[in-house]
């Protein structure tokens, strides 16, 4: 390979043409200074060349960053394969099944679990007090969400430093609740052969680290016939057991797995039994490590991108970004995604442009975007979509070449109304301008989920 620099002046400036040409394969071409200055694709094009459209096109701008923290985002990745899903250390663990012993032994099933009360009451008047007894595992700020008060003041209420989230099982806390989901109850399971503590996490809707820790022996497998101990939230089980649908007709939604539920804040829960986000025509992921969310947020997410391929025109594949990790919690290089209710979406190019050239806000294809921002929006499961207010416009102004009723460019868009406008799904957040940030709501059956609100974090 032969790499050509060209360095032209004009009106005092400097401007540099880098170009990668294969040895006797391609004469050399011959470039003015009205070329360099006029194309601005063409010196990116040609140093992006060599990398046969892989990830040369997606590195990270400086700039801001892309969950309004002001730092460099990782770039959603490029190229026409799927990254493979990395080992996760503990699945060797939870998808081992219970061994089997060698001795004939009757196991006993288990009779099926019978719930006293399955109703969430929400609080109309004011506030009654009432005394919470913590179970294994629950914290300080889960119990606050799950009563929608503030952890401020539930802290308060009992007398507790504001650094102080774990406290010991069957520990008291007195609050004012504000809405009323019934109390986690136990149950003894019987473990049968198949087991595995993932297969009963996933059954009973809960968090399988929690439910490994809680039944903690002198061996981290299972064996058959054993003896453990289930925390069971009654709202997420009866919806387990309840809404059980299985695969009808090649329905891409219907084999979504129920029970993956959000804890907390998106910028500081977790993410309980995470189901990832499934393959499908017109969309890639490529984050598989972090491609996990809520049913909720991964069934509102996937019948969008349906109705978008269906819809929009468009010829190439989306390519989705980070979710959240299997369990939520901190995502490296974001502040939220945490909860499992947030999706990065990188933005489309033209069809004149390659699929791996860098986002700029030129290149983006913004009539399909609008495709696809109404396609979120149509799911009425999406709280905010977060892109950067100088690419609203340019969104816009597509709303109008496609004769978009007003009403509805004013409900959808937060453009012209100023970037700290509180209107619009679409908002700006400061690092959005190469993909948008998709925020879904809670769930009905989330019984300590917390919006967020519609502010980036």
């Amino acid at each position: 390979m032969v790499a050509l620099v060209l360095l032209l002046a004009t009106g005092g400036g400097v401007a540099t043409a880098l170009f990668v040409i294969p040895r006797a394969t391609q004469a050399v071409r011959a470039v003015s200074s009205a070329t360099v200055h006029t194309d601005p694709d063409a010196a990116e094009a040609d140093a992006a060349a060599e990398s046969e459209g892989g990830s040369a096109g997606a590195s990270a701008e400086s700039g801001a960053g892309g969950s309004g923290e002001g730092a460099a985002e990782p770039e959603i990745p490029v190229g026409d394969q799927e990254e493979p899903r990395p080992v996760d250390p503990d699945d060797e663990i939870e998808q081992a099944l219970a061994v089997v012993p060698s001795e004939k032994v009757k196991i006993p099933a288990n009779d099926p679990i019978a719930l006293d009360d399955v109703e969430v009451e929400v609080v109309d008047g004011p506030p009654p007090w009432i005394v919470h007894r913590l179970t294994p595992f629950e914290t300080v700020d889960q119990i606050a969400h799950r009563y929608d008060v503030s952890p401020k003041t539930l802290r308060s209420w009992n007398g507790l430093a504001g650094q102080v989230d774990t406290l010991g099982p069957g520990t008291r806390l007195k609050l004012k609740a504000r809405r009323v989901p019934p109390v986690r109850e136990t149950f003894e399971y019987v473990v049968q052969p198949g087991d595995s503590w993932w297969s009963i996490a996933v059954a009973h809707a809960i968090d399988s680290r929690e439910l490994r820790a809680a039944n903690k022996g002198e061996s981290p497998g299972l064996t058959a016939g054993q003896t453990i101990e289930l925390w069971v939230d009654p709202v997420v089980f009866h919806w387990v057991q309840t809404d059980r649908r299985g695969a009808d007709g090649g329905d891409l939604l219907a084999t979504l797995r129920r029970g993956a539920v959000g804890v907390g804040r998106p910028e500081s829960g977790r993410l309980i039994n995470g189901v990832q986000i499934p393959a499908g025509e017109g969309w890639r992921r490529k984050v598989m490590a972090a491609s996990y969310g809520t049913t909720y947020a991964v069934t509102n997410l996937v019948a969008a991108l349906q109705q978008f391929r269906e819809t929009s025109g468009a010829e190439r594949p989306l390519l989705l970004g980070a979710m959240s990790r299997r369990h939520g919690g901190p995502l490296p290089g974001h502040r939220s995604h945490q909860t499992g209710r947030e999706i990065d979406i990188r933005l489309p190019l033209t069809a004149e442009h390659p699929a791996w050239f860098p986002i700029k806000p030129w290149r983006v294809d913004y009539e399909v975007l609008w495709a696809l921002v109404m396609a979120l929006s149509d799911t009425g499961g999406v709280s905010v979509i977060f892109l950067d207010y100088e690419l609203q416009k340019s969104l816009h102004e597509a709303a109008l070449k496609l004769e978009v009723e007003e009403a509805v460019r004013r409900r959808i868009i937060q453009w012209p109304q100023g970037r700290g406008a509180d209107k619009g799904l679409v908002r700006h957040a400061d690092g959005h301008e190469r993909h948008m940030q998709v925020r879904f709501r809670c769930g009905p059956q989330e019984t300590e989920c917390v919006s967020g609100g519609a502010t980036a974090q």
